[in-house]
């Protein structure tokens, strides 16, 4: 089973997959966890109660976990591949990710992609971070909200959006215009490289454009992967309906 903990994170699961928990346990006080309790018992689960020792044997999670007392224990998220693709027909905006293999920066990602109301976002299935805990914990509760798409080959993914009608642009620091230059399709897929290395050559060709963030001086050329995307969905949605509060 999947563990998720963290109150943003839990509340997260008991809105979008309430039937994916099998567990949930909690300590402290009944007060703190009013919200999440509500959501619970409304789903169907009966919450479990525990001192802290307890709590933190069985939910197998230390203070530095920043659990906030709530662990759930789920069944795994649904596994999509390239095979699933085709559901994207209908799509907008998909986050194309290139290599992303810092969880911290994973994370983060994926709570501004579901801030902005990204529809998608792919993932390598090789040398590439996971949707951990962890990653969960920091994307505090946004790995619940897009859906994931564990792809081993970008390029050919890239190809299957583009023959959907998708425009794909890629996040580079040696991009021919800006992000406010950029006019961005209807149909857009973003493809962000890794830390330090940026995008592949090999990715980078099968963009059809590439786009910067204008800034840098030398010895700080670029921003890390994480906020780079948030400073890039910020300006792909300026003038695209975002979702609303909850």
């Amino acid at each position: 089973m999947d563990k998720v903990f963290g109150k943003h994170s839990v509340r997260a699961v008991l809105l979008a997959r309430p039937g994916s928990v099998k567990r949930m346990i909690l300590a402290g006080k009944e007060s703190y966890h009013s919200d999440l309790l509500k959501l619970a018992r409304a789903a169907g689960i009966e919450p479990e109660f525990m001192a802290w020792p307890e709590f933190r044997r069985v939910g197998e999670v230390s203070d530095d976990d920043k659990h906030q007392g709530v662990v759930v224990l789920t069944r795994p998220r649904p596994l999509l591949t390239e095979a699933d693709l085709g559901g994207l027909a209908d799509a907008r905006v998909v986050l194309a990710l290139d290599q992303i293999s810092d969880p911290q920066n994973l994370g983060t990602i994926l709570r501004s992609a579901a801030f902005f109301g990204v529809d998608a976002a792919l993932i390598l299935k090789n040398r590439a971070a996971e949707v951990s805990p962890l990653v969960a914990r920091v994307a505090v509760g946004g790995a619940e909200l897009v859906p994931t798409y564990r792809v081993t080959n970008l390029a050919r993914s890239l190809e299957i959006l583009k023959g959907m009608g998708f425009w794909v642009y890629g996040l580079d620091e040696r991009g021919e215009s800006t992000l406010a230059q950029a006019d961005f399709d209807p149909k857009s897929v973003l493809v962000v490289g890794a830390e330090g290395e940026g995008l592949r050559q090999r990715t980078r060709q099968f963009c059809d454009a590439l786009v910067r963030i204008p800034g840098g001086r030398p010895g700080l050329e670029s921003l890390n992967a994480g906020v780079a995307t948030a400073v890039a969905l910020a300006e792909l949605f300026r003038d695209r309906p975002v979702p609303g509060p909850g």
